[in-house]
């Protein structure tokens, strides 16, 4: 017997782990209207079901119980004066994600720190270690404010820890009297806001990738897509769900700061032998659902974050995944389906 549209919802919606009214909040719809779906008592609006189908990680044609469905490509939304590094080369897409950029801009960080620090020992300077430590922060992070997207805030950072760590290392005698600091900083802050005020907001251009899935709204960015064997995601402040349909699953890249993500691999048919999953998560939420044909071998590194897994996989499960995870101030959690 053919399941209809509304049990279809159900389903979807309780293998995320979803509640209607978490379902309702995502739609911008009343509980009451989700409930009427999942019993049949009334249908969805046309307009509804590809953000519907968008949810739950699957295509319309599938939502709406079609054989055979061909998997689609959305269309990604890029804001034009965002730039996120990317390259584009007819349709294809190189991307440098948000996840990369943040661990370059940190290994750089400790890069900096840890150099300066050997040649004070070498060189005999007198220094501590927290001179050295709080300006490269305001230089590094300053730099990358700097190159991502021009701000005098963070032009301000920028100057600022490079004056002070110049100045900690007595590489330059230059002084700035203190009363001024302070000061400097909010002509800085202020000019930073004034620009931000008066910036022409543009209109998001429409492009079509051949496999990825790109959203740039506010300060919310999402990032997904998939290789012939392998997938890459990445979210930054916000929450988003996206399902990985593969053949073989060889290998994956996970990174969620400051928001909630959903990764469901229910769409891949089978793991090879050394499959490996990299899952970073900073001041964030990632949920993995995992069919139970399958086994995670959880390897961790928690620095003030949190590991729960619910359900355990089948006694004899078809594979294993390695799933190599770096919870920082978050919270992961590793759901057999």
């Amino acid at each position: 017997m053919e399941q209809s549209l509304g049990k279809r919802i159900v389903a979807n919606r309780k293998r995320l782990g979803l509640t209607q009214d978490q379902l309702a909040e995502q739609l911008g719809v009343t509980a009451q209207a989700v409930s009427k779906w999942e019993n049949d008592q009334s249908c969805p609006d046309i307009a509804m079901l590809p953000k519907l189908a968008e949810i739950f990680g699957i295509t319309t044609d599938a939502l709406l119980g079609r054989e055979n469905p061909k998997p689609v490509y959305e269309a990604e939304i890029i804001n034009e004066d965002e730039d996120d590094g990317d390259t584009h080369h007819g349709s294809w897409e190189f991307k440098w994600n948000q996840g990369r950029r943040e661990g370059l801009t940190f290994a750089i960080l400790v890069l900096l720190v840890g150099v300066l620090t050997l040649l004070s020992k070498i060189l005999v300077w007198d220094v501590s270690f927290w001179s050295i430590l709080w300006p490269s922060v305001l230089l590094v992070y300053g730099l990358r404010g700097v190159f991502s997207k021009f701000s005098f805030f963070s032009l301000g950072c920028t100057l600022f820890g490079g004056y002070y760590l110049i100045s900690n290392l007595n590489i330059w005698e230059f002084s700035i009297r203190g009363e001024l600091v302070f000061p400097i900083i909010i002509v800085l802050f202020g000019l930073s806001l004034l620009v931000d005020a008066l910036r022409k907001p543009k209109k998001p251009k429409f492009h079509i990738s051949h496999n990825g899935v790109k959203v740039g709204s506010g300060k919310t960015k999402s990032f997904f897509e998939t290789d012939h064997d392998s997938f890459e995601c990445s979210l930054s402040f916000g929450e988003n769900t996206h399902r990985v349909e593969l053949p073989v699953l060889n290998e994956g890249e996970i990174s969620c700061s400051f928001g909630e993500l959903t990764i469901d691999l229910s769409g891949c048919n089978r793991v090879s032998d050394d499959c490996e999953i990299e899952a970073n998560c900073s001041f964030g939420e990632l949920k993995l659902l995992v069919p139970k044909h399958f086994f995670v071998k959880l390897d961790r590194s928690a620095a003030f974050g949190s590991v729960d897994v619910l359900g355990q996989p089948n006694g004899q499960p078809e594979g294993t995944i390695l799933l190599d995870a770096n919870v920082s101030f978050g919270h992961l959690e590793i759901v057999y389906i």
